[in-house]
């Protein structure tokens, strides 16, 4: 019987001397209580998993939550001794059903990580009865087990995308650094800003940074300060979306501008004439429905000036750039700055400043042909994993679900070695 249960529980390196049913009053459902002890081989540290010498016997024994078989819950019960480290000093020696100072099994961290990737809290809670904050710990100590299994994600770094994103309501944000190359997320950490960047690049060393030759990312500022301090000689490419929505958010006020001035003025024909154009404008033309397809025909009459038709042909004009080969777009942005200070629209103002400053950066962007892109996707992956922590009060758990789910750790279901 010691020898079939042993297979069930499905550990490595394990002895079982006993299993029992625990269905005291103490305990709100019946308990499978397996005693077991480890192999005769040589005890190790928990820490650095080297050989060491027993020190005591650890004081008593403890338990560990492991999977449970059918209905019942199952617990894994043994003395722990404690060994006598040369780095470490005295520790508690290594058990190979469990992480050190956890009170559950691997095998039910890797199951409970699992569900985590692909539920929510109330079918983990309820499947696996645990509290939701006990499952995000459990998550945080199997992505860093898994984390370390891997090879080290900052070697052969190429180019690498930096974004922010919102994490809960009263600007609270979370900073997640990309590597295109293998299209995962390599780093990420509560906060943004200026210095979070750079507690990235102070981890690796001067190789791995050197290493790193292209940087993506929207037009913020800290971006680029961080970069500069850090990494002066890489190259900085924005993505083409974020400078397309430069011009597509000053065209939204060309719009909202004019529609309030027909409105205030009693102008009903320009109210018509407006109609619908305002969800047409600022879509790209091949989207766009059949009937915001005929209110943009008669954009060019929308107001008396033609002042939102000319801000919609910069946007367009702007977006065509961003196509170009790079022969023929090394003078195409001067002519564009050039017709958008032209054309005296308020609106235009603060892109056409932006666009001027960030020059250099929209030309290496078209040279090197990179995007954000993948980040931008990453972005809307770790909002709906942001959804699913839903209720986690530890940074450091919902930022291992990140890791769980966008890093591409080797994470599975227990599958029997035995």
């Amino acid at each position: 019987m010691k020898s079939v249960f042993k297979r069930l529980l499905n550990v490595e390196d394990m002895m079982v001397e006993d299993v029992s049913l625990d269905d005291s009053p103490l305990r709100d459902a019946p308990v499978l209580v397996a005693r077991v002890r480890c192999g005769k081989g040589a005890l190790r540290c928990s820490r650095c998993g080297r050989k060491a010498p027993r020190y005591d016997n650890g004081g008593g024994g403890r338990s560990w939550r492991h999977q449970d078989f059918g209905c019942f819950r199952v617990e894994l019960s043994g003395p722990v001794p404690r060994v006598e480290c040369r780095l470490h000093g005295v520790v508690v020696s290594r058990v190979p059903w469990a992480e050190p100072g956890g009170r559950f099994g691997r095998d039910f961290g890797s199951g409970c990580a699992w569900l985590m990737t692909v539920a929510g809290q109330k079918t983990v809670s309820g499947f696996l009865h645990i509290a939701w904050r006990t499952a995000g710990d459990i998550a945080r100590r199997v992505a860093g087990r898994l984390e370390s299994s891997m090879p080290c994600m900052f070697d052969g770094l190429h180019a690498i995308g930096v974004d922010e994103t919102g994490r809960r309501k009263g600007h609270a944000y979370i900073t997640v650094i990309v590597d295109h190359g293998r299209g995962r997320v390599i780093w990420a950490h509560d906060g943004h800003g200026r210095q979070v960047p750079g507690l990235f690049f102070r981890q690796l060393t001067p190789g791995r940074r050197a290493s790193i030759r292209i940087v993506t990312g929207d037009g913020a500022g800290w971006i680029d300060a961080s970069v500069a301090e850090h990494r002066p000689n890489a190259e900085r490419v924005l993505g083409s979306f974020h400078i397309v929505s430069w011009m597509t958010d000053a065209l939204d006020r060309v719009g909202k501008r004019l529609w309030n001035q027909a409105g205030c003025d009693g102008n009903t024909t320009a109210t018509e004439a407006m109609r619908g154009v305002e969800y047409a404008v600022p879509g790209n033309p091949g989207d766009l429905t059949e009937r915001q397809s005929t209110a943009l025909a008669t954009l060019a009459d929308a107001d008396p000036k033609g002042r939102l038709y000319r801000s919609w042909q910069l946007r367009e004009l702007l977006r065509t750039l961003l196509r170009q080969p790079v022969e023929r777009a090394e003078a195409e942005p001067k002519r564009w700055i050039g017709r958008a200070s032209r054309c005296r629209i308020p609106e235009i103002v603060e892109p056409c400043g932006k666009i001027r400053r960030r020059r250099d950066d929209i030309l290496t962007t078209i040279r090197l042909g990179h995007s954000n892109a993948r980040i931008e996707a990453f972005n809307n992956k770790i909002k709906v994993t942001i959804r699913m922590a839903y209720g986690f009060r530890n940074t450091d758990n919902l930022i291992a679900m990140i890791k769980l789910r966008c890093s591409g750790p080797p994470i599975h279901l227990p599958t029997p070695i035995l």
